[in-house]
């Protein structure tokens, strides 16, 4: 893999002493500005679309605000476990102490 190579070595050697001809660079970045910039057709044409009629955009906007609100409500409202709690004068049941002496000890007695 790492022998040498005399062919591509000569090539190598050939290719220092050429020179791009005048105006190189100067004919790329027209040819980089003359090409069209790649687009998404069907997004343009969903964009000019409702760029058309602006309230059905509004509309699609509101529903899927709607949708995503629906959704993010409806899986965070989860019933929540009973938790096993012991309230003493001492350990409140809210407490991470208190919390651990119920749970070893069965829960509150």
């Amino acid at each position: 893999m790492n022998e040498p190579d005399d062919k591509l070595r000569a090539r190598l050697q050939a290719w220092r002493g050429l020179e791009p001809r005048a105006g190189f660079e100067a004919e790329v970045w027209r040819r980089i500005a003359a090409s069209p910039a790649p687009a998404l057709e069907w997004f343009e044409a969903l964009r000019e679309w409702f760029g058309l009629q602006p309230l059905l955009a509004n509309a699609a906007a509101l529903l899927v605000a709607v949708a995503i609100g629906l959704g993010s409500v409806l899986t965070l409202a989860q019933p929540q476990h009973e938790r096993l709690t012991l309230n003493t004068p001492t350990l409140h049941g809210q407490t991470l102490a208190g919390n651990y002496l119920a749970l070893t000890t069965g829960g509150p007695r």
